[in-house]
Formats: C-alpha cells, sequence, structure tokens
C-alpha cells in the first residue's frame, strides 16, 4: 500500500463488543485501513496512542448556535468547543434569530445558514429545517438539500415567521415528509396543559425556582409525545422527540413503537445527572425545557438509556449568559438553556469508566445512534474503512476537574462545575486534522472555516 497521509498506532479500539490493539490509516480524511501496527502502511504523519482509546467522534444533533444574542454561543464558538469535547460534527438546530442568521424555513435561509458555518466551523456541520404553517411548500425542498430533519414547536413561537404548530399544520408538516427518511422533529410538550400550570403558580405567586417543574408537568410531555406518534403512524412519517426529559414517558415511547410509530428519542446529560435539587443548589442556572425532573424520573431515564428505549444523546446547547442573575426571583422571567455540547463526550466516559454504561452502548448514544436517524451514516458516527476520521483520543489516566472559567464558551456557568473526572479526551481529529489536543478541554487551534457542511442522506 502506498504511503498515506495519517496514522494513528498503537491504539485500543473497541471492536465487537472487546478492546484490540490496532491502529488505522487516513488518506484525504478518510479512514482507509484498520489494521494491527504491522500491517499499516507508512505514513506523512504519525500518532503514537500508545495507552490511549480510540473512539469516534460524537455527532451533537442539538445545538443552538446561532439562536441568541452575539454574545451567546455562536457557529465559530460552538465549533471550538465541541472539538474541545470530542464533538466532531453538530447539527444546528432551525431556529435563529434573524439579525444573525434567519431561521432555517427556506431553501434561501439554508444557504445562508451553510454559509454561515463554511464561513466560521472548525468541525463538520448540518443543519436542521424548520416547519410551520408559513413554509409547507419549502419543507421538500429543505429535505432534498440535505436538511437532518424538520423541528416544530407545539406550544410557543421561537422566532418571526417560524410560529408554533396546531394539529393541522403538525399533520401537514408530516405528510410533507412521509417517505423521505428525514423524521420530524418535535418539541414535545402540550401547550394548553403548560400553559394552565403556569397560570396557577403565577397567580398564587409562586415563582420562585423550585416550583418550575410544576409548570411544565410530566404529563404535558407524555401527551405529546402520544400525540405526535399517532400523527407521524397515520401517514407513514418518521418522527424524533428531542431533548425528552421524564422517564416515566418511556412507557409511551415502547407503546407508540410497538403499535407501528417510527419514532426515536434523544435525551441530554443534564436529564441524567440533575433532578430538582438542583433549583435549590442554582436557582436560575437550572432553568431549562422541559425542566429538570424528579430522582426516580432520572433513574427510570438512566434505565430507558441502557436498555435501548433512548436512541441517543445530545446536548441541546444554549448559552444565556448574563441574563441568568443568581438573584433572580421571577423564574418565568429568566431564559432557559445550558452549555453541554463540550462537556458531553466527557461527563458520559465518566459513567463507562466506572462500570455504570456498556462502552459499545455508549458509543452508540454519542456517534452510531444520531448519525444514524438523521442520515450521516456510515460518514459519521463510527470508525469503519471509508468513514471520515473523525475520532478522539481518550488518556484513561488523564484527571481534569470542570471549571466554567477553562471551557470555550461565553457562558458564565456550566452545570458540571466542579465534577472531577479521569479518563478524558486528550486529542480530537476531523476529517484527519487535529482541531483540539491537550488534557481536556485542551487547546484549540484557529482552523475557523474548515469544517464542511454535511447533507443528511447523501449517497
Amino acid at each position: 500500500m502506498s504511503p498515506v497521509d495519517l496514522i494513528v498506532r498503537s491504539a485500543r479500539l473497541r471492536w465487537r463488543g472487546d478492546w484490540v490493539e490496532a491502529g488505522l490509516a487516513v488518506e484525504r480524511g478518510r479512514i482507509v485501513r484498520i489494521a494491527k501496527d504491522a500491517h499499516l502502511p507508512s505514513a506523512d504523519r504519525t500518532i503514537d496512542a500508545h495507552g490511549l482509546l480510540l473512539l469516534p467522534g460524537a455527532v451533537d444533533t442539538h445545538t443552538h448556535f446561532t439562536y441568541g444574542r452575539p454574545d451567546r454561543t455562536d457557529i465559530g464558538t460552538g465549533s471550538r468547543l465541541c472539538a474541545s469535547g470530542g464533538v466532531t460534527t453538530f447539527v444546528e438546530q432551525a431556529a435563529s434569530t434573524p439579525q444573525h442568521c434567519p431561521p432555517t424555513l427556506t431553501l434561501s435561509s439554508l444557504e445562508a445558514k451553510t454559509a454561515l458555518g463554511r464561513a466560521n466551523a472548525l468541525v463538520d456541520f448540518g443543519v436542521h429545517g424548520g416547519g410551520c404553517a408559513a413554509n409547507l411548500a419549502e419543507i421538500p425542498k429543505l429535505v432534498r438539500a440535505g436538511v437532518a430533519g424538520v423541528k416544530v414547536y407545539m406550544g410557543w413561537n421561537p422566532v418571526g415567521q417560524y410560529t408554533a404548530c396546531d394539529d393541522a399544520t403538525l399533520l401537514a408538516v408530516a405528510e410533507r415528509l412521509a417517505g423521505s427518511g428525514a423524521p420530524l422533529e418535535v418539541h414535545a410538550e402540550n401547550p394548553s396543559i403548560v400553559a394552565e400550570a403556569t397560570r396557577r403558580l403565577k397567580e398564587a405567586g409562586r415563582t420562585t425556582p423550585d416550583v418550575y417543574t410544576d409548570s411544565r408537568p410530566t404529563l404535558a410531555e407524555d401527551d405529546a409525545v402520544a400525540h405526535v406518534a399517532r400523527i407521524g403512524r397515520e401517514v407513514g412519517s418518521a418522527v424524533h422527540i428531542v431533548h425528552l426529559s421524564s422517564g416515566f414517558t418511556l412507557p409511551t415511547v415502547r407503546a407508540a413503537r410497538a403499535a407501528g410509530a417510527d419514532l426515536s428519542v434523544e435525551t441530554c446529560p443534564h436529564y441524567l445527572f440533575f433532578d430538582t435539587s438542583a433549583y435549590r443548589e442554582r436557582g436560575p442556572y437550572a432553568k431549562v425545557n422541559p425542566p429538570l425532573r424528579s430522582r426516580a424520573e432520572v433513574e427510570a431515564m438512566w434505565a430507558g438509556v441502557r436498555d435501548g428505549t433512548v436512541d441517543f444523546l445530545a446536548s441541546d446547547h444554549a448559552a444565556p449568559s448574563s441574563e441568568k442573575a443568581p438573584g433572580a426571583e421571577d423564574i418565568f422571567a429568566i431564559p432557559p438553556g445550558f452549555p453541554g455540547s463540550e462537556t458531553m463526550y466527557p461527563v458520559m466516559l465518566r459513567e463507562a469508566f466506572a462500570g455504570r454504561l456498556d462502552w459499545d452502548r455508549l458509543l452508540y448514544l454519542l456517534a452510531e445512534g444520531p448519525a444514524r436517524r438523521f442520515g450521516y451514516y456510515p460518514r459519521k458516527g463510527v470508525l469503519l474503512p471509508g468513514s471520515d476520521a473523525d475520532f478522539v483520543l481518550v488518556d484513561p489516566k488523564a484527571t481534569t476537574t470542570i471549571r466554567n472559567e477553562g471551557l470555550h464558551h461565553h457562558s458564565e456557568f456550566t452545570m458540571f462545575e466542579g465534577w472531577s473526572l479521569t479518563g478524558v479526551p486528550v486529542r480530537t481529529v476531523s476529517r484527519g486534522v487535529t482541531v483540539a489536543e491537550g488534557t481536556f478541554p485542551g487547546s484549540v487551534p484557529d482552523l475557523a472555516g474548515r469544517g464542511e457542511f454535511v447533507r443528511a442522506r447523501a449517497a
């Protein structure tokens, strides 16, 4: 075999349920061979990964890098923090601030968002389309242009023309996605239930952080999941539930699948690690939609992660900064959201190293699962010949303590402040190029604009 651009040797790879010592060869950004060191070709560059785990880069399919004010995370900053945390592909949500970038409702807005990514992104990226009453005719065009899926909101207006969907519009969006492979993505909370619960709390003068979960009860999520699953099943559209928060909704997910729905579910690390006690400890910083749940629901969610009911993880990275003042008295006036892309892989690695999560399950949750659902597999999400050379080297012995000031985002906080980790990323590689190096959160080179737009379901 002729010399290649890069080889990684002496690593430990996960292969068919076991660890093997091997390496890989990279040519023009793609993996061309996986083999024992003796069978690897010569190369222009060599990475000696002795003692390190070689894992696929994560695919974070739920980021908000173009939604909010300029002091929040933008695509350039977002891609840098992804690289730091082992995320080699992110998929940007449809909602955007119009002054920054139009919501992804039309071909022209998709072009604007992909141009923003091409100019600023360090790692590769995809884009979700949006669905609402104003853009029904555009939805098939967006799918053909390579959006990952089409996101709808059930009960509020994210921004501008991107309005919430009533049942007739939900049905119309699902019909336009039927048979396309692109899922109908739903922020699943029954808006009437949320509105009434919120009204009662406000009338009673209950506006402190500890009541926030009561304003968006589990029933609102459970009812919405069942509802949209039925719509998808009836018209033949795949449905994906974003950021599921409640473990007690998982029986509804299983029942919908048993009835024939093509239904997938993501959850986020914050729904696995934090419960309602975080409102007492972190105040407004702990506000997120859907809200944090009880400890019993967290444990139920973990069971769903382990048994496969939860298909994969995503960060839902949204990073309000100074707007989340610790002394704020009205939780309903505080914007929701956490920074999360940078810490997602490291905190989940902690669970695998501790034996609380199977390694193969971990890698499916963070990489292969999202890549398969949104049409990026096998280019992304796996280490196979022909796949992009997107990988993370993890040192099982390296230690770090998460401190907000060391992370690459613009937010004033991280929910994982003070967490001690053993076994963390020490190098992230995107299509054969090192985009982060050093014990997490490592240094990130100034390579803005090297990220490529990845079309979903492309040949």
